[in-house]
């Protein structure tokens, strides 16, 4: 699956997500940020396909992400 830069999706708990830019380190695909109005953040997608943040495995994955069709 490859992302929208600027593409908002959503997680099944409702969370959306703006993808921020392609992984910038060795093992991240995209990195994502959760549009909250208290505060951001930062999640990234490794090359198995999952979200982390701060380091650490989410339980969401890239497919589970729905494509809004909006841009943010």
């Amino acid at each position: 699956m490859t992302l929208r830069e600027g593409g908002i999706y959503v997680l099944p708990n409702g969370k959306e997500l703006v993808v921020s830019g392609p992984g910038n380190a060795p093992g991240i695909l995209f990195r994502l940020r959760e549009l909250d109005q208290f505060g951001t953040t930062e999640y990234e997608v490794n090359d198995s396909g999952r979200l982390m943040t701060e380091g650490k495995l989410t339980a969401w994955d890239l497919h589970q992400l729905q494509d809004t069709g909006k841009t943010g």
